[in-house]
């Protein structure tokens, strides 16, 4: 086990009175075996699907009989475009829902959910376009704030009238764009290696937007292509190279579970939707996510990789990270060794900072 990082720590208003906590730090090697029914669910535009299992999760209580946190459950979630596919670890515990970042899947918290408290469910989900989820209809741009979209049909689904969110990169952005959206219903939220969403300058959007729309049609006049094909191992040496540091093989090969489909010739191609590489069609400035932050009332712990990828300059980032202090209800910033996907590479770094987080009941969802 990797020695313990060092920690730097910000709290702002003495909340963060330590408790005992109860986590499960056995690693659990277990594949994932998906079930045979995913396999023939289409991928694109709005076919209709059968749930596997849509689970309710209304009036949950941690008295209820929890299942075993190391088998998660499948789920789908039906959406007007398709599915929302996932997984729920520990069913019956106390919800938070887990997002993922760019290009990943579900399968990001692999690692780490077998490691959380055992009173608390996690329910992993395929971001649209990515894992094992429907793909956007065809034709349609990617705005960042369809994310927040995303959050809220899987708070709706599940029935939750409070919600924690736990996320990484990309996701990080979008939960506390929606923490700020929904200020009362939003109770703690973990960022994982992402301060703020990237932002654009004004004056720089007329050109982001028409780089967004060249991008959209050039992927467009490739609709109905067959994705390339690879030998498992190729496609796992394609993927840790196109991460850069960030990934380590293993990782790799628990985000292609959910991330690739094997066909009878014995070759892999990827999941993804293609049209997740076309640029946004328009941005948010920093005054805009600065106001969204000004609105957020929950416990934010956030968590930034020494290795990890900095998009903005600092001077925007202490902006932000000094309006996170003053409204958050709870606020605690650590910095840990490791690279951006700390949370797959080395769960065990992480594990203990956010299992003391989610047993601090003082806003937790119950």
């Amino acid at each position: 086990m990797p020695a313990l990082p060092v920690i730097v720590t910000v709290s702002n208003n003495g909340l963060g009175k330590k408790k005992t906590f109860d986590c499960n730090f056995k690693m659990v090697h277990r594949r994932s075996k998906f079930l045979s029914n995913f396999l023939n669910i289409k991928r694109h535009g709005t076919s209709s699907c059968i749930p596997l299992k849509v689970l309710n999760l209304r009036n949950i209580s941690t008295s209820m009989k929890m299942s075993d946190s190391g088998t998660p459950k499948e789920i789908i979630i039906p959406i007007p475009s398709g599915h929302i596919a996932g997984k729920v670890w520990n069913e019956g515990g106390i919800p938070f829902v887990g997002l993922h970042g760019w290009m990943d899947n579900a399968g990001t918290w692999d690692k780490l959910a077998p490691l959380l408290p055992k009173n608390v469910s996690l329910i992993s989900i395929d971001l649209p376009g990515h894992g094992l989820s429907s793909h956007r209809p065809s034709g349609t741009s990617h705005h960042f704030s369809n994310l927040l979209l995303v959050i809220e049909r899987v708070v709706q689904h599940f029935g939750l009238s409070e919600v924690n969110l736990l996320a990484h990169s990309m996701s990080s952005g979008a939960s506390i764009l929606y923490a700020g959206t929904f200020p009362e219903k939003v109770k703690k939220v973990i960022m994982i290696d992402l301060i703020k969403p990237i932002s654009v300058d004004a004056t720089d959007q007329p050109l982001k937007t028409a780089q967004g729309i060249g991008d959209l049609l050039a992927l467009e006049s490739k609709i109905g292509r067959l994705p390339p094909r690879y030998e498992f191992n190729d496609m796992v040496d394609k993927m840790v190279k196109s991460y850069g540091d960030s990934l380590s093989e293993e990782a790799a090969k628990i985000l292609l579970k959910r991330g690739s489909t094997k066909h009878a010739d014995g070759l892999y191609s990827f999941n993804y939707d293609p049209q997740l590489k076309a640029r946004n069609i328009f941005g948010m400035t920093f005054e805009q996510q600065k106001a969204f932050a000004n609105r957020i009332q929950c416990e934010l712990l956030l968590i930034k990789c020494s290795n990890g990828p900095l998009y903005e300059s600092m001077e925007m980032y202490n902006e932000m990270l000094s309006i996170y202090e003053k409204k958050a209800k709870k606020y605690i910033y650590k910095i840990v060794e490791g690279s951006h996907h700390v949370h797959l590479n080395n769960a065990e770094i992480v594990a203990p900072i956010l299992c003391e987080f989610m047993q601090n009941n003082d806003s937790l969802v119950s």
